[in-house]
């Protein structure tokens, strides 16, 4: 039996989901912003002491602190059980998710009032990776957040079980690329501490 371990954190709930020879299991995190204590725990309660034969973890864009522990966690496991490691942004995840060969805007909320993002087409990218603050009107939004706007809601869930769907048997074959950098919309607000600003 070869495992598929998918992890999704980009949200303020993570998921995570195994795939065993086409039969899948997901998680959803019950609670918000739980990856530093709930990640791990249910990795390990789904994968049952096997051996993932590859590992699928969305990058981003999303939650900072969330991509960091999920891709974080993901390249530990990498690296303690050999298997490969393939990164997926969050909007092609979104696209794989509600795409079904048609035209799709993907979205996925950048708080401060904006979202992030990228049109799809037919499984592919149709438009480059945005940050705005107003979303368009007329187009298939898929994405979180996007069904009370008359989409299609894709949660961290449906995220995962898109990844094993389409991408689980490729990882098997070998044919993924290699890797896993996170990717964000702007730079993180982080607090320069005071010896820095005095030094500075």
């Amino acid at each position: 039996m070869s495992t598929i371990l998918a992890i999704d954190s980009a949200s303020d709930r993570f998921a995570v989901g195994v795939d065993r020879d086409g039969e899948r299991v997901i998680v959803v995190a019950d609670a918000e912003r739980t990856h530093t204590t709930g990640l791990l725990a249910a990795i390990e309660r789904l994968l049952r002491d096997e051996r993932p034969a590859a590992i699928l973890v969305v990058t981003g864009p999303g939650s900072y602190a969330g991509l960091r522990v999920g891709i974080a966690t993901a390249q530990g496991l990498a690296l303690a059980t050999g298997a490969p490691l393939h990164g997926v942004r969050t909007f092609e995840a979104i696209a794989l998710a509600a795409d079904g060969g048609g035209t799709v805007t993907a979205i996925h909320p950048a708080g401060r009032g904006e979202w992030g993002m990228q049109r799809w087409e037919g499984g592919a990218p149709a438009g480059p990776i945005e940050l705005t603050a107003s979303l368009p009107e007329g187009e298939r939004l898929a994405g979180e957040g996007a069904g009370a706007l008359g989409g299609t809601e894709v949660g961290p869930g449906e995220r995962v079980r898109a990844l094993l769907e389409a991408l689980a048997p490729a990882a098997r074959r070998g044919e993924l690329a290699a890797g896993a950098e996170p990717f964000y919309l702007r730079e993180p607000a982080i607090t320069i501490s005071r010896r820095q600003r005095a030094a500075g």
